[in-house]
């Protein structure tokens, strides 16, 4: 592993895990970090959306690390070196890992296509405490649920932020609904044993992950968002 990169758990040929933490610190009830390695093995290790060139978008396994942005990933079947992208949707040679900002509950307007919507809009509901070190989102960042209506994706980008209203875009009708628990999430640009990175700049000009932007760091653990660390997707 090289000095400041993602260290790799290994079972060796006698079941022994090695490298499975990052430390020994355990703070409310999670280690501090992740590791990579084959989800398979016992524990969590970091997982990522992998498309591996000849083979499709799917879960994988960071093999090892080949630079800043780039890891050596399987899905199961093939092999190959991705990319870290700010997207839902990796293509080919692409990966992401989610990383989860917060958990809360929210609720959502309704909006008739009908009548010449193309949006509709997300009230985080100040009754409900917000789970994790980010309170509201960002313009970019993705709001993520489980189905609330059919004409809003399972994963969302937030196009405009007031306040604690975001808004984000629609297919179609949407019916009104309160108190979904909606997570806010954005995508690793960089990722390290201890901290993760975003593709939020504080303000650089350049949109590249080679160009000096300086995208917003993390402290992470692989387990619920709470007041000190955002989540980092595992298996």
């Amino acid at each position: 592993m090289a000095r400041g990169g993602l260290k790799i758990t290994k079972t060796d040929s006698s079941g022994q895990i090695h490298d499975r933490y990052t430390g020994p610190e355990s703070i409310n009830g999670a280690f501090v970090g992740g590791t990579g390695g084959l989800t398979s093995q016992v524990g969590r290790q970091i997982q990522g959306q992998v498309y591996i060139t000849g083979g499709s978008s799917t879960t994988g396994s960071i093999l090892r690390q080949k630079g800043e942005h780039k890891f050596l990933v399987t899905d199961g079947t093939n092999k190959g070196v991705c990319t870290l992208v700010n997207s839902p949707s990796p293509t080919a040679g692409q990966m992401n890992i989610l990383l989860t900002l917060n958990t809360a509950a929210a609720n959502i307007a309704a909006a008739n296509v009908a009548g010449g919507a193309t949006s509709t809009t997300v009230t985080y509901d100040t009754r409900t405490a917000v789970t994790g070190p980010v309170q509201l989102p960002r313009v970019g960042d993705y709001l993520i649920w489980t189905s609330p209506s059919a004409n809003i994706s399972g994963v969302a980008q937030v196009t405009a932020i007031n306040g604690g209203t975001a808004t984000i875009s629609t297919s179609g009708n949407v019916g009104a609904a309160n108190g979904i628990t909606v997570s806010t999430a954005t995508y690793a640009s960089k990722i390290t044993n201890r901290f993760a990175w975003d593709y939020y700049s504080d303000g650089n000009s350049s949109t590249s992950i080679n160009g000096g932007a300086n995208y917003t760091k993390y402290r992470y653990h692989l387990a619920t968002p709470d007041g000190t660390f955002i989540q980092a997707q595992y298996a």
